[in-house]
Order: structure tokens, then C-alpha cells, then sequence
């Protein structure tokens, strides 16, 4: 019999890699041996025949690359990050402080008449940042005094850290930000596709750089990406003729869908897995147990549970949310990729949060002075730019999402947003979800808490 071997390919370029593992399927060879016999030319010409020309993407998803990217808009994160397969890491302001050199100005918006408003929202809203992070920082000095054990530095790191959770509300997504991502190649060139066919002009620009950037790690299998016309000709078409259509909110959490059966779905999951019943005779053994019978399944299917996640089985009930957040919070919530999630654009139509500490510390008429700046620059420029005029929208401004998530990337989403160091906004955002699924499934839910 064979040695069992388990290695790792080391000092390989990433396509040479993906080749080697794609020539197993008909290759008896092992994989060091395969890619011994390898050379960049052999490996160019597999991939331009088998994932270029043929469009096997799967050979594609075992090359992969890092790319960096500094100073791009919160908007251009955002079309990035809408790519689930990868990976990301940005810079937080929750604990950096940012100024108004850290901004993007559209292209879009240079030479018109909307570029001096731009600029001058952008200096209210920094100008109104910095002094509310001031303010917000007394303000705290005087409600928290320093524990006898508590060092200085530690003392005014956390101080910083308090007012900052309150100034970033003032933040306009034209902020700039670092971000590292971590894409194979099958999901680079779908990003790329997107960007390249994003309305916004940096969007765009920053899918050119990103696919020259993306050729000296992959100079293969990055390929050619080209705008997608039905990206791009379909979005114009619905934003023409429902850009005005609105509605106001009275939830920001409203359970808007849900599976009425999704007990019996997953105790039938559960009842399949471990027999030999087909799925019908399992969901209907699922059905003809009572009430506690039912409780008890789950209960069984859980009792030994411990840090990890539960088994993949409660993926089976999915619940659909409309959602409605300030931008700071939805900019934390899309990280969560496990989801459907189709946001709206940044808009000013459905207000603006203002914390209740900035309103205690007296410093509410500053900040809702820059506030409706922002907003009123934005309604001005929607009509000739409506998706530029994002840039001015701030993080404090309402956004509607709506989110489909199964019930086990519910458990995990709660369970990290609810705790007492998530952001106060999007803690309430899950706290609101617990409590939705709870209404309609009781007895399903009951083992997900909030942590706050």
C-alpha cells in the first residue's frame, strides 16, 4: 500500500501550484513530481487553454494573491468587499483619528457647480469631528474617572477610544481607508469585473490598478477583465426609472420573511443525516413529533456544543430581513459575507442617528449643523449624481439593507455583534434580530443570547 503523505508545496509561483493540482484528476504522479516537471511557459499555456479559453474556474480558486490597497474611498471598500470569497482587513475608525486630507473628491464633480459645496461640507464635517472628539473626550474625563490601577496612558487611550465611537458619525463615506485583500483568482476576476463596470469613476480606476497589480503574482490568470454591459446597462436601467420611489421607516429591524416550517426542516436535516430515511420520510417523523419531542431534537443536537460553531445542519432555515442602520453600522455589517445582503445606496432621505452622549455633552447643535450641511449638499447633487453624491453621505446618515441569513450565521453574527465591545449601532442591529426570530421561533432559538 502506498505511504500516506501530507506536505506543502513550498517556494512555487501560486499558478504553477494551481496547474499541479489540476493535472491530479488524470495524472498517478504526485503532486511534487508533477510540478517538478513545470516551467512558467507550460504553465502559461494550461492556464490560457483551461481556464481562459475552456472557463474551467476551478482550477482558477487554488491560485491566490494579496493585494493592499491605500487611500481608496469607504465607497470603493464597499464594491470590494461585495465579493464573499474573499478576504479583508481595513482601517478601523473606531480607533484611528482621520482628517480632512484623508478624503476623495470625485472626478465626477470637478468643474461643476457642486464642487465648492463638496469642499465645503467636507472642511464643516472634519472641522466638526475634530471638535466633537475634543468635546467627547472631556466629556468622558468628567463621567469616568480614572481606576486607581489604570495607568495614564491607559486611562486616555480609553477616553480616545470612547469619543471616537461618537465623532465617527460625522465621517463621510469619501473617507479614505487601507484595506488588504486576499482573493483567489476566480474571485479577482469576478471583483474585477464588478469594479470595472461600477458608475463610479475611482471604482473604476482603482479595477484597472488593481488587475496590473494583480498580474505580477498572476500574470495569467489574472486575464483580461473587460466591463460587464449587463452590470452595467441593467443598474442604469432600474436606478432611471425607481431613483424617487422611497419610503420612510418606523423598525430598523423588520423580519420581512422566514420559513414557517424551518423547525421541522431542521430536526428532518438532522433525522437524514444520521439514517437512512429519505428526506420526505424524514420530515414527516419530523412532523409527528410533539412540541417537546421537537425541543428535545435540538436540544440533543446541541447539548455538547462548546466554542464551535453548530452543525451545519441549522443552515437549512433561512430568515430575510429589512434592515435599517446608519452607514457606520452597515459598514461593520458587510463584512459578515455568509448572507444575500442587497444594500440600497447611501442616501440622506431616511435621516440621521445623533448619539445620545454627544447630546449629553452639549455638543448636539455643532454636530447637527454639519449634519444637515451634508445632507442638504447631498439632495442638490443626487439629481445630476447620484451615485457620487454618496461621497457626502456620512456615517451618521440611515441606510436600508435587506439581509437573507440562515439561522446558523445568525448565531454567529449575534454572538459577536451583541457583545459589550461591538459598536453600540450595530449591537442593536443584533439584539433587534435575536429578538425577531425569537417572536416566530421560539423553540428553535432559544439556545442564541445575546451577549451585551
Amino acid at each position: 500500500m502506498p505511504e500516506r503523505r501530507v506536505y506543502s508545496l513550498k517556494n512555487y509561483p501560486e499558478e504553477m501550484v494551481s496547474v499541479a493540482f489540476a493535472k491530479t484528476s488524470r495524472s498517478p504522479e504526485s503532486f511534487d513530481k508533477i510540478i517538478s516537471g513545470l516551467d512558467p511557459e507550460s504553465t502559461r499555456d494550461f492556464h490560457e487553454k483551461w481556464v481562459l479559453r475552456f472557463g474551467h474556474g476551478s482550477v482558477a480558486e487554488h491560485a491566490s494573491l494579496h493585494l493592499a490597497a491605500e487611500n481608496i474611498s469607504r465607497l470603493s471598500v464597499e464594491c470590494i468587499e461585495s465579493n464573499r470569497l474573499g478576504a479583508y482587513t481595513e482601517k478601523s475608525t473606531r480607533y484611528q483619528k482621520l482628517d480632512k486630507e484623508h478624503v476623495h473628491f470625485p472626478r465626477e464633480l470637478k468643474g461643476t457647480e457642486y464642487e465648492d459645496s463638496y469642499r465645503e461640507t467636507i472642511d464643516l464635517l472634519f472641522s466638526t469631528y475634530d471638535s466633537i472628539l475634543a468635546g467627547m473626550v472631556e466629556y468622558y474625563r468628567n463621567q469616568t474617572p480614572k481606576k486607581e490601577e489604570e495607568s495614564e496612558k491607559r486611562y486616555e487611550a480609553n477616553l480616545k477610544l470612547m469619543a471616537l465611537d461618537n465623532a465617527r458619525f460625522l465621517l463621510p463615506n469619501a473617507t479614505l481607508a487601507n484595506v488588504g485583500i486576499t482573493f483567489n483568482s476566480r474571485t479577482l476576476m469576478h471583483a474585477l469585473t464588478k469594479m470595472l463596470s461600477s458608475p463610479l469613476a475611482e471604482v473604476r480606476e482603482i479595477g484597472r490598478e488593481m488587475k496590473e497589480a494583480s498580474r505580477e503574482s498572476l500574470p495569467t490568470l489574472t486575464g483580461d477583465p473587460e466591463p460587464s454591459t449587463y452590470l452595467e446597462e441593467t443598474g442604469i436601467q432600474f436606478h432611471s426609472e425607481l431613483w424617487d420611489q422611497r419610503s420612510g421607516f418606523e423598525k430598523k429591524v423588520e423580519l420581512a420573511s422566514y420559513e414557517k416550517d424551518a423547525l421541522e426542516k431542521i430536526i428532518s436535516a438532522f433525522l437524514y443525516k444520521y439514517s437512512g430515511l429519505s428526506f420526505a420520510d424524514a420530515a414527516s417523523r419530523a412532523r409527528e413529533m410533539g412540541r417537546e419531542e421537537q425541543k428535545s431534537t435540538i436540544q440533543k443536537a446541541l447539548e455538547k456544543i462548546s466554542r464551535e460553531p453548530p452543525m451545519r445542519e441549522f443552515e437549512h432555515a433561512y430568515y430575510t430581513f429589512d434592515l435599517v442602520m446608519d452607514q457606520g453600522a452597515y459598514a461593520e455589517f458587510k463584512r459578515h459575507r455568509m448572507l444575500t445582503l442587497t444594500p440600497q445606496n447611501p442616501t440622506v432621505h431616511l435621516g440621521y442617528r445623533t448619539p445620545e452622549d454627544i447630546k449629553k455633552a452639549g455638543l448636539e447643535s455643532g454636530y447637527t449643523a454639519a449634519l444637515d450641511k451634508a445632507t442638504d449638499a447631498f439632495r442638490k447633487m443626487e439629481r445630476d449624481f447620484p451615485y457620487a453624491a454618496g461621497y457626502i453621505a456620512t456615517n451618521a446618515h440611515y441606510r436600508r439593507c435587506l439581509a437573507t441569513m440562515n439561522l446558523r450565521e445568525l448565531n454567529h453574527f449575534i454572538r459577536l455583534r451583541s457583545t459589550p465591545w461591538a459598536h453600540f449601532t450595530i449591537r442593536e442591529i443584533a439584539n433587534g434580530m435575536l429578538q425577531e426570530i425569537q417572536k416566530v421561533h421560539p423553540d428553535l432559538t432559544f439556545w442564541i443570547e445575546s451577549r451585551s
